[in-house]
């Protein structure tokens, strides 16, 4: 009888270790999340640079943040214009001969490593299931299964402190098959907001990189209608900075 209590009592006791674990788990990734939020507009000017088959290929890339969590980028020599709304639950891209269309989740950002679905906020509905795997020297690995998503799972490494994202590898079709990885890097505070200056998106079976790289300004001059869905419909009106050397071998 005491044998049996006693192992009721152990496996009471590690189900609410449990418990505890997922709800602290949620909980930081809930900060995760609303840091990933804005209140005001910020602008990024850099460039998007993919290697592939021995070339580089750079364009200057502008990307932009509208609060709560939309995501505006657009590449000046290829022409490319995208729009991400309410953290990515709906995505546009403009159409060059006029107008626009939906931005499929698997689509790529030009010829580029990075997927429309790469691109979106990070959102903890996202996912019916997640894990701590790591958490030690300042940072947590959660391993974060979708719901609805052309990957199996992402393992993703924050920074506890920074509540931010530093890196994360993607997985496709199985629970052991590691298609990319991404990593953030350069993160400095701008108008209240934890940015990184480096995202790289690395794709293995590919073997090709590509590296956006930043530098974030904040109470930009912008469009008034740049987050209307509509306004991918007409040409762009952004300035842009100098014109730097944007392709190369």
């Amino acid at each position: 009888m005491r044998k049996t209590k006693w192992v009721a009592a152990a496996l009471f006791l590690a189900c609410s270790v449990v418990r505890v674990e997922a709800q602290n788990l949620h909980d930081f990734l809930s900060a995760v999340e609303a840091q990933a939020k804005v209140t005001a507009a910020l602008r990024a000017d850099g460039t998007i640079e993919t290697v592939k088959d021995g070339s580089t290929h750079r364009d200057q890339v502008v990307l932009v943040l509208g609060p709560p969590s939309d995501l505006y980028i657009e590449l000046r020599n290829n022409g490319t214009r995208t729009l991400l709304l309410d953290g990515g639950t709906r995505a546009l891209r403009a159409l060059k001969g006029g107008g626009s269309q939906e931005f499929p989740a698997d689509a790529a950002l030009v010829d580029s490593d990075f997927l429309r679905e790469d691109l979106q906020s990070f959102r903890v509905d996202r996912f019916s299931d997640m894990r701590i795997s790591d958490d030690s020297n300042g940072e947590l690995t959660a391993t974060l299964f979708p719901a609805k998503s052309q990957y199996s799972l992402l393992a993703m490494t924050f920074d506890r402190e920074k509540k931010v994202p530093t890196k994360t590898i993607y997985y496709r079709d199985t629970l052991n098959n590691a298609v990319k990885m991404e990593r953030f890097g350069g993160y400095t505070q701008i108008g209240g907001e934890w940015l990184p200056s480096t995202i790289s998106m690395e794709s293995f079976r590919l073997k090709t990189r590509t590296t956006l790289t930043m530098h974030w300004t904040a109470a930009p001059k912008l469009p008034a209608d740049l987050f209307a869905a509509d306004s991918l419909a007409r040409p762009s009106q952004l300035d842009w900075p100098a014109a730097q050397t944007t392709t190369g071998q």
